[in-house]
């Protein structure tokens, strides 16, 4: 639920943008350097006692995270034990609340820093979009608050060993000033695209008319090449309508509710006749 929330908040946001006669705004998608193995545990367990965990609670984290090690096995024997300093355990359950908890504390810091300038829309400042290690930030006045921002990144990174990659983070920028332009391209380390980004499985554009074409069109050509797959298999009636069920219709609901633009009825009239019909048959 909250992912269809960050991609619909998004999409409003860039809508906004876009109706603005004056626009000096940046939209940057970043990209987490691998996110859950890079938290430091000492500050972890700091963070737990800061916003009142303790107890019973708190000393089980502690007894996960303190001194951890791994053995690698070689021939079907255990080599020496590896200390693990930083990263939450695989396959905890623990994991993600705990990787989102530190994570939270530079989502505030961000929210908290006049600096780093977000987007006005109405009575509300929109400045962050988290899930999971997913992270998109709306900025006004770019060349400054892109500044200050990775700034306060770089300084949280040294305590908490979150990293982003730049060179896999990626923007849209709006400005109609070419020479701003250029100074942002110049001094901003991240890619700059002028289409799309791809945030939860979704492609967000940049102007908000081509959601349709990126989304909805890539998902027909989608389905036409499951469905040609699938086409040969021995396979009964029953057995053809539960691939639609668990493959197909996972996939169309999921865009259904996360882009709210209206979708011609040519596309289902196309999807049904010249695909869904014929592998039904």
């Amino acid at each position: 639920m909250q992912g269809w929330f960050n991609i619909r908040k998004t999409i409003n946001v860039i809508h906004y943008i876009n109706k603005l006669k004056e626009q000096n705004h940046m939209i940057i998608s970043l990209d987490a350097e691998k996110a859950f193995d890079k938290i430091q545990h000492p500050f972890m367990i700091k963070v737990l006692e800061r916003i009142g965990i303790q107890g019973p609670y708190l000393n089980i984290v502690k007894a996960i995270y303190s001194k951890p090690v791994a053995n690698i096995k070689l021939n079907g024997e255990k080599l020496e034990a590896i200390p693990l300093k930083s990263g939450t355990r695989q396959g905890c359950p623990l994991s993600p609340y705990l990787f989102n908890i530190v994570l939270e504390v530079l989502a505030r810091a961000i929210r908290q820093q006049k600096e780093i300038k977000g987007i006005q829309i109405g009575k509300e400042e929109v400045k962050i979009s988290l899930f999971a290690d997913d992270m998109i930030v709306y900025l006004s006045d770019p060349k400054s608050s892109t500044r200050e921002l990775l700034k306060l990144i770089n300084n949280f990174s040294k305590v908490a060993g979150y990293k982003i990659n730049s060179n896999k983070s990626v923007a849209f920028l709006y400005t109609k000033e070419k020479q701003a332009e250029k100074e942002i391209r110049e001094t901003t380390p991240f890619i700059i695209d002028p289409n799309n980004i791809k945030y939860l499985g979704v492609t967000l554009t940049k102007q908000v008319k081509d959601l349709y074409n990126k989304n909805f069109k890539t998902l027909k050509k989608e389905i036409e090449e499951d469905l040609r797959r699938w086409k040969d298999l021995p396979c009964s009636w029953i057995g053809r309508i539960n691939i639609v069920k668990m493959a197909i219709l996972p996939k169309a609901i999921y865009r259904f509710n996360a882009i709210p633009i209206k979708i011609p009825i040519q596309f289902f009239k196309r999807v049904r006749q010249n695909n869904l019909q014929i592998h039904l048959e």
